[in-house]
């Protein structure tokens, strides 16, 4: 319990900010990509509910239940839960992951956007679109500014320190 209380009260709440947000973002790939593998349906059934929620009606592109994408995207997703977690281990050792972390998240963004605008105009790709732009930025808002806030600290400081 006291490892809570040093978290919330350690005098560099950038740092304190970046591990709750990447904690959750973490959380928010690792568990989906077990879904992917495991349970397709469910995320397959939430983005047709999205879909519909946003007039979309029926999906308008006929896919079979592919082993090869779904493992691909799980796959995807749980990179990206592994850069999320791999950045909260050691944040100044690590930094450089953010790059390829954005750039993949990014990718993915910029194809959803461009199936949306150029492809079936279904608006669940663009609410996804928008949503992991919207990750994007909290990759690199919350890394960068606990990286130039820990640049100079030492490991003592930080809650929980880096693993070396």
């Amino acid at each position: 319990m006291s490892w809570i209380v040093a978290f919330f009260r350690q005098p560099c709440r950038p740092y304190r900010d970046f591990q709750i947000v990447f904690t959750i973002l973490t959380l928010n790939f690792a568990i989906p990509s077990a879904s992917y593998v495991l349970a397709p349906r469910i995320a397959a059934d939430q983005f047709l509910s999205i879909g519909r929620t946003l007039g979309g009606g029926d999906y308008p592109v006929p896919e079979a239940e592919s082993r090869l994408w779904r493992y691909l995207g799980a796959t995807n997703v749980m990179a990206l839960a592994f850069m999320c977690f791999f950045l909260q281990l050691d944040l100044r050792r690590n930094y450089p992951v953010l790059v390829p972390l954005t750039f993949l998240k990014g990718a993915t963004a910029t194809l959803f956007l461009l199936e949306f605008l150029l492809g079936t105009r279904y608006p669940a790709f663009l609410a996804v679109s928008v949503f992991d732009f919207f990750t994007c930025a909290l990759f690199v808002f919350f890394a960068r500014r606990a990286h130039a806030e820990i640049r100079d600290r030492p490991d003592a400081d930080l809650v929980p320190r880096p693993r070396r």
